[in-house]
């Protein structure tokens, strides 16, 4: 129905049993779905609803510090062809720290991977 309909899809990458991986198998009925009802794929944004911890330490996916967070959504991006992400929180800290460190760290990256 999103690749028939939708101008977008966004799910909750918390709700994603095994991770992003499940982007592909999402993204493929999209592209399924547009190509039936004669439109194009590109068109239908694909964002990601995101949460997790900042630390000093890196523990995982979206657990650590911001530049660890700006790589892995800069993977995700590249990867599953996401182009916008969401923060699911509502404390000072992590919405300053993800607006003045991670979203600036991943879009330089996210520009010198397509430059190449």
């Amino acid at each position: 129905m999103t690749g028939r309909l939708a101008d977008g899809r966004l799910p909750s990458l918390g709700y994603l049993p095994n991770g992003p991986a499940e982007l592909t198998e999402m993204n493929k009925n999209i592209d399924e779905g547009a190509a039936a009802a004669g439109r194009d794929p590109s068109a239908i944004r694909r964002m990601l609803n995101i949460a997790g911890q900042f630390s000093q330490q890196g523990r995982g996916l979206l657990v650590g510090p911001p530049k660890q967070w700006a790589e892995q959504i800069v993977e995700i991006a590249t990867t599953y062809g996401i182009s916008g992400f969401i923060l699911a929180a509502d404390d000072q800290y992590s919405i300053e720290t993800f607006a003045k460190e991670v979203a600036p760290a991943a879009r330089e990256l996210l520009g010198s991977t397509t430059t190449k």
